[in-house]
């Protein structure tokens, strides 16, 4: 492999500096409180320079997007390759979850570029190929467990996905009128997941008894 020049190298660090620094406020302030000349001053450089390393802010936030998206690869990857598909759901969700709670910042990245359109940034593609592995995990978890008789075999895995993504996301999203029905009633954030959890390991399970259901019931 060659060596990167030492220019590459410094033109890498820079571009790492941007990010950094756009996330730190990103994070801390949130997008739309964020201006290209905050990011600047943050980063200690010109303005212009930022248009050296990205297109405009949205291409800095796909970057940000593309860590995220890298870390929950990882999470992901880490789900043990012994289970049965239905527990493979069950552990990609809660992977999914832990990795709302513990990297909330990139979460809110991950989640809130997904609205960005995919040509309107460079970034956006690279961000996209990883997006579609990190969704290809469900489907073949779903396809596994169909095969292993865990799952209906009438279910569609594509589509399946995505319902349980947009339900998933939707626990993640609280917005102010699903709070005030959490409050009302004294329902955590937690309990709603796990009682999510539960309804979409309901509807996509097999009725047909299976060795682990005791096993993961106790769970």
């Amino acid at each position: 492999m060659k060596k990167a020049s030492r220019k590459e190298r410094e033109r890498e660090i820079r571009r790492k500096d941007i990010i950094d620094a756009a996330k730190m406020l990103f994070f801390n302030k949130g997008y739309e409180n964020v201006s290209m000349n905050d990011i600047a001053q943050e980063a200690e450089m010109a303005r212009g320079t930022l248009y050296q390393y990205f297109k405009n802010k949205n291409d800095i936030y796909a970057a940000i997007a593309i860590r995220a998206a890298l870390i929950l690869a990882d999470m992901f990857k880490d789900v043990a390759k012994d289970q049965t598909g239905i527990e493979k759901i069950k552990s990609l969700s809660r992977t999914y979850y832990e990795f709302y709670k513990k990297h909330t910042g990139y979460y809110h990245a991950y989640y809130h570029s997904g609205v960005f359109d995919y040509h309107s940034t460079p970034q956006m593609e690279k961000l996209k190929k990883i997006r579609k592995m990190n969704y290809q995990f469900v489907v073949d978890a779903l396809k596994e467990g169909i095969a292993d008789k865990t799952i209906r075999h009438d279910i569609d895995p594509v589509a399946t996905t995505l319902i349980m993504l947009s339900m998933s996301n939707n626990v993640n999203n609280i917005i102010p009128v699903t709070q005030m029905y959490m409050d009302e009633y004294g329902l955590t954030q937690d309990e709603l997941f796990e009682n999510n959890l539960e309804l979409v390991l309901r509807s996509v399970e097999n009725g047909i008894e299976h060795p682990n259901d005791s096993k993961r019931n106790m769970s």
